[in-house]
């Protein structure tokens, strides 16, 4: 399998105009958590923000909950900047699920939103709806697999929430490809993943994730990945990279790892002796 078509796993933070990402969750005070930087994010970009909710959460408890985490998100709920919705566009339980119905309702609010003076556009749906008996799953990942480029085109920033306590790991599992990009479950979380000859790092390094990042990435490495990407972390400290120089060292001298990352990465690299572990072929990108 090609390592660019699998689906990226991504900090809520570092969501792009035009990604198409899912989340899973299980723990509904985490999930308010990421809304409010997905959301503060989107309003100091000058985007217009949805919350498409379950019908009771209301704007009221909206804001209780998006300030409970030191957001201060009030004043754009007040004026429209934020907008809490208990409906579904394109889905009435009596009449079943319209694609395009639902596809056309997109484009329409992307349109209103830029014609109102916003810079775009970003949601936040809960797709507990469609958990519901009877509903065709097959037509759900067949219409969010079609919404990626939709949303590229369009500039239209989503993130489809499912409850992991409501839908089978399959039917999860089929959902998570359909999408682009995979938000953490947690503000500050750290995943290590492999796709193909290579590794995949997203989050954050730091002292709340120190034990798992040593643990994870000294696994990972025994088996000689080819491309370490890192171009999705939020933040990495000291330890975090001197921690790689010390694993990387250790791999046999004819392994070259390929270290894709940003321009603050490879400085932070190499100033931990990046320059001094052969195995590490260092790259901005």
């Amino acid at each position: 399998m090609d390592a660019s078509s699998v689906t990226r796993t991504v900090s809520v933070t570092r969501l792009n105009s035009g990604d198409h990402a899912c989340l899973g969750f299980d723990d509904d005070e985490s999930r308010w958590e990421l809304r409010a930087a997905y959301a503060d994010i989107g309003l100091s970009r000058g985007e217009q923000v949805f919350f498409f909710t379950d019908r009771a959460t209301t704007p009221a408890l909206a804001a209780e909950q998006l300030s409970a985490g030191g957001f201060r998100l009030g004043p754009a709920l007040m004026d429209g900047r934020l907008v809490v919705v208990d409906d579904v566009p394109g889905y009435d339980p009596a009449a079943g699920f319209d694609a395009t119905e639902r596809a056309q309702a997109w484009v329409e609010l992307t349109d209103k939103a830029r014609h109102g003076g916003f810079s775009g556009i970003r949601v936040a749906g809960d797709m507990g709806w469609a958990a519901e008996p009877g509903f065709d799953l097959d037509l759900l990942v067949e219409y969010e697999a079609g919404l990626s480029p939709l949303f590229a085109g369009i500039g239209f920033t989503a993130v489809c929430e499912y409850d992991l306590r409501k839908f089978d790991e399959g039917t999860l599992d089929r959902i998570h490809r359909a999408h682009p990009k995979r938000v953490l479950r947690r503000l500050g979380a750290l995943e290590i993943t492999r796709a193909g000859a290579e590794l995949r790092i997203a989050g954050d390094i730091d002292l709340a994730t120190r034990e798992q990042f040593d643990w994870g990435l000294g696994r990972a490495l025994a088996d000689r990945p080819h491309v370490l990407d890192l171009s999705e972390l939020c933040f990495m400290d000291i330890h975090g990279a001197s921690t790689l120089m010390r694993l990387a060292s250790r791999l046999p001298r004819d392994h070259l790892l390929a270290v894709r990352c940003s321009h603050v990465q490879d400085k932070v690299l190499r100033l931990c002796g990046a320059s001094e572990v052969p195995q590490l072929v260092l790259g901005e990108g």
